[in-house]
């Protein structure tokens, strides 16, 4: 009997019209395992993973079968921040093999590639086929949609007004945070306060959804070449005395549009002999910039170190995956204090990855008590007030 060959991308059409069978097989439910917005999340069948919530598979759409691990590494020569694969990497992932003759002659045998009759193999090829063109129909349409909501972003962000004084934004950043904008002299180009931003979220247990308006601080999140890419937006609201703070929501924080590779262009520090700087695309060749996680941490730096360039990555996942310009040089990674093993293994990812673009890359990490830098610099200005006290 003549074997039947088959392209691997023909294989991979064929896995993925059966892919919620693939995924039940290759990466079963485990406790705690969840579907949310197409994701499903459950335990990496790779490694010794305790918890479900750093690996997912994508289960529809353009990517379909593509698989990512927050808290996993990435393989050799991948530029990213996580390890992640198509859905015959996650063969290999679960079986333990990196042959790809091997994981071909696992996918071929999961089909049944060897054993079907003619008309059954030519029906399994029409359907995957068909599935093909669903998925790359659904790709152009995930284009357009992350396009919309790239504009939607910006038009938000536009929106809002670009004066913080007196706005509950410089409220906030001052009295809950430490951060005076006065004393800097300008406030950042990227930041802007909305004084009624739609909120909406959806409990993914429960389903219990929670919307209204409440203000907020809006920040711009671009691209490496200065495009606008997302929105980041961090709801307030008044706390018991009265004063601003993050607002009593589920998540406060939140972001509209991909910002994967891109971040918030905090503080562009100071130009030659003390003019004016270039943008971060504009940056000069030696450029050195300073990577903190959020938008407080990235204040804080600007706050003690003014003349230097300074961008928020908004997640630990994403300051290895920042793209920047090639004029860019050195890296100042402003990383939190926290001794949990996912977040090392994240931290030293990014440290890892800028090294590997050609870059000089340093660590802060606060050790002044607290767990990031912005909790140092309250903590030292709760104890120049304390001492200001003592001496009145």
């Amino acid at each position: 009997m003549t074997r039947q060959t088959y392209s691997i991308d023909q294989i991979k059409d064929m896995l993925l019209d059966r892919l919620g069978d693939v995924v039940y097989h290759y990466a079963p439910p485990a406790s705690g395992s969840y579907t949310h917005h197409g994701l499903y999340f459950t335990l990496n069948p790779g490694r010794a993973d305790r918890t479900v919530g750093s690996f997912c598979i994508h289960m529809g759409g353009a990517k379909a079968g593509r698989w990512i691990d927050y808290a996993m590494a990435p393989r050799g020569g991948e530029r990213t921040s996580c390890a992640s694969g198509d859905v015959l990497d996650l063969i290999g992932l679960s079986l333990g093999l990196s042959d790809p003759g091997e994981i071909l002659k696992e996918a071929r045998a999961f089909l049944g590639l060897e054993t079907v009759s003619p008309d059954v193999r030519r029906q399994r090829e029409r359907s995957a086929a068909e599935a093909k063109r669903r998925r790359e129909d659904q790709a152009r349409r995930d284009a357009l949609e992350a396009e919309k909501r790239a504009r939607r972003a910006q038009a938000l962000w536009l929106e809002a007004s670009p004066e913080l004084r007196g706005t509950p934004v410089d409220h906030y950043l001052r009295d809950a945070r430490g951060i005076d904008l006065s004393a800097l002299g300008r406030a950042p180009g990227a930041l802007r306060f909305h004084p009624a931003c739609w909120y909406q979220h959806t409990d993914k247990e429960t389903g219990e959804v929670i919307e209204g308006r409440f203000p907020a601080m809006l920040a711009a999140v671009c691209d490496r070449k200065g495009g606008f890419a997302a929105v980041h937006r961090t709801y307030l609201g008044r706390g018991r005395g009265g004063a601003w703070g993050k607002a009593d929501l589920p998540e406060a924080k939140k972001v509209m549009g991909d910002y994967r590779g891109a971040a918030i262009n905090i503080w562009r520090g100071t130009g030659p002999r003390g003019g004016k700087p270039a943008s971060l695309p504009q940056c000069p060749p030696g450029s050195h910039v300073f990577i903190a996680e959020g938008i407080e941490d990235a204040l804080s730096v600007v706050v003690l170190r003014p003349a230097v360039r300074v961008i928020a990555a908004i997640s630990l996942s994403n300051m290895g995956g920042v793209e920047l310009p090639r004029n860019v040089a050195r890296v100042t990674l402003v990383a939190d204090l926290d001794e949990h093993e996912q977040a090392q293994e994240a931290l030293a990812r990014a440290v890892e990855l800028h090294r590997k673009a050609g870059r000089e890359v340093r660590l802060f990490q606060n050790r002044w008590g607290g767990k990031d830098l912005n909790d140092a610099l309250r903590q030292a200005l709760e104890a120049e007030r304390e001492k200001e006290d003592a001496d009145d």
